[in-house]
């Protein structure tokens, strides 16, 4: 009897410890990410810093327009499936050298949310009023954060020296036509990449369905 007591006593302490780290801090939100938006972005990296206005169409179908550097203002690069095209004011070349780079970052990025898109809600651990979920893909861990209200925040890789802030969702996309139907010059478009070169970045994250895992709790 005494054995059984001790026993029960042990169960319950346990339960109790379990549930304290289990939920200490966690917290979910409903997010609505299944259809087209857009959101700018602050983007460094490793030394690089750029900007954006990145707008998702359906899934698999993004699109980010740069704003800065003067390297890349401008310069649209869309990812349908599994291509990946660039244009400078409606007229399509080679993605540039200098947004190689990004373009693998901003990939991983988008394969995420699709993924968090077909989920009710997410889980994470709760800090400064935001919710952080981590995930690994082939680049490396990250940290993915969303308001309470299910907005992307940030995207953080500490391996990578990455940091994304976003702001301005938007839950339409605006009319860009007037951007597309400029005339192009040779003077102000950007500098195209050669078909032969490729980033260390971009050479390990190809699109691929099975290298981007879902994001977990923390």
């Amino acid at each position: 009897m005494k054995k059984i007591a001790m026993s029960f006593i042990i169960s319950i302490v346990m339960a109790i410890s379990l549930c304290a780290c289990g939920g200490k801090g966690d917290t979910s939100c409903k997010v609505d990410l299944n259809k087209p938006f857009c959101i700018t972005a602050h983007m460094e990296y490793d030394g690089i810093t750029a900007d954006a206005v990145i707008k998702r169409l359906a899934k698999a179908n993004w699109d980010a327009e740069f704003s800065s550097p003067d390297t890349l203002a401008g310069v649209l690069i869309s990812f349908r499936d599994s291509n990946v095209e660039a244009s400078y004011k409606g007229l399509s070349f080679s993605v540039p050298k200098s947004a190689l780079p990004l373009k693998s970052i901003i990939l991983s990025f988008i394969d995420i949310i699709d993924q968090i898109a077909e989920q009710p809600e997410i889980t994470g651990e709760e800090k400064d009023n935001e919710i952080i979920t981590t995930g690994e893909i082939e680049l490396g861990s990250y940290n993915l954060k969303f308001d309470k209200n299910g907005c992307p925040t940030a995207f953080e890789m500490p391996n990578l020296n990455l940091i994304i802030t976003f702001s301005d969702f938007c839950g339409e996309i605006p009319d860009i036509s007037e951007n597309t139907s400029e005339t192009s010059t040779p003077e102000n478009m950007p500098e195209p990449s050669e078909n032969t070169e490729a980033s260390d970045v971009t050479e390990n994250t190809e699109k691929s369905e099975n290298t981007t895992k879902a994001p977990t709790e923390t």
